[in-house]
């Protein structure tokens, strides 16, 4: 039984390393690296036509760099436990089913409120980052027909 149990203990703490390993920057990349490809899987499956205009979300220096102002401004302004939300918010969306861009909307979370998620956006360029790659991808173009806004927006 106590071989069992230490076993058991053994291989638990095995399976938790690589997350415990994980820095918060890392955290939030592969969040946000998982719930950009589950945005496009909902947005093909409404939209086909969308698979070629598709964004690259792979995380560069650039985006490293605001990631990092990004969690830097959370710490700063809640905490430690501001910054563990957060990371935690992002790894339950970037599971979640999504149904319309309403819902992406609404559930797609927001350090501390949404006045401050807006302002550190714009203070750390997450927000120029990504209308830049959506606008060069020729994604927003495409998404600006009414047809597939409306698939989009369907519930």
């Amino acid at each position: 039984m106590y071989k069992a149990t230490c076993l058991a203990a053994a291989i638990s703490l095995a399976a938790a390393l690589p997350s415990l390993a994980q820095s918060e920057l890392e955290r939030l990349e592969a969040a946000t690296e998982a719930a950009s490809l589950n945005m496009e899987a909902f947005l093909v499956a409404r939209a086909p036509e969308l698979a070629d205009v598709m964004v690259n979300w792979d995380w560069d220096e650039e985006m490293r760099n605001a990631a990092r102002c990004t969690l830097d401004a959370v710490r700063e302004e809640g905490g430690d436990e501001a910054v563990a939300s957060y990371l935690d918010a992002m790894d339950e969306f970037a599971v979640l089913e999504l149904t319309s861009l309403d819902q992406i909307g609404r559930d797609t979370p927001v350090p501390i409120n949404p006045d401050f998620a807006m302002a550190t956006s714009q203070a750390c360029g997450t927000a120029e980052i990504s209308m830049r790659r959506m606008q060069e991808s020729g994604l927003i173009e495409a998404m600006m027909s009414p047809e597939v806004m409306g698939r989009l927006m369907a519930e």
